[in-house]
């Protein structure tokens, strides 16, 4: 079987020539580097040449609905900010980010147990 195999290999068309014989003079015909080059790899035929790409991973899932309960919860939270800061105009006359960030504090506040 071997011979056969050497036979086939010797043919100059052949994807995998016979170790010449200066690389049998050097100790071995075997390279690790060999394996990896695009030239040894572009001479391999791909083993599946109709194979498709994987599908495209799937979207993160929605953010989970919120409960009536949360967002009556959340609504009082802001009606007691809009008191705190001093009434609805200095409230619509801060930023967006300052009032996310006083939303956000009130909401540790209030989940997290904390006490003023």
């Amino acid at each position: 079987m071997s011979e056969l195999i050497r036979r086939v290999n010797s043919h100059p068309s052949s994807p995998f020539p016979t170790p010449r014989a200066e690389a049998t003079v050097r100790g071995t015909a075997y390279s690790p580097y060999m394996k990896s080059s695009k030239s040894a790899l572009s001479r391999i035929a791909p083993l599946h040449p109709n194979r498709k790409p994987p599908p495209p991973p799937l979207p993160p899932p929605p953010p989970r609905q919120k409960t009536k309960k949360e967002k009556e919860m959340e609504e009082q939270w802001e009606e007691e900010l809009v008191e705190s800061v001093g009434g609805m105009t200095e409230w619509l006359a801060m930023s967006d980010l300052e009032r996310k960030e006083m939303r956000r504090a009130k909401r540790e506040r209030e989940m997290g147990g904390w006490e003023d």
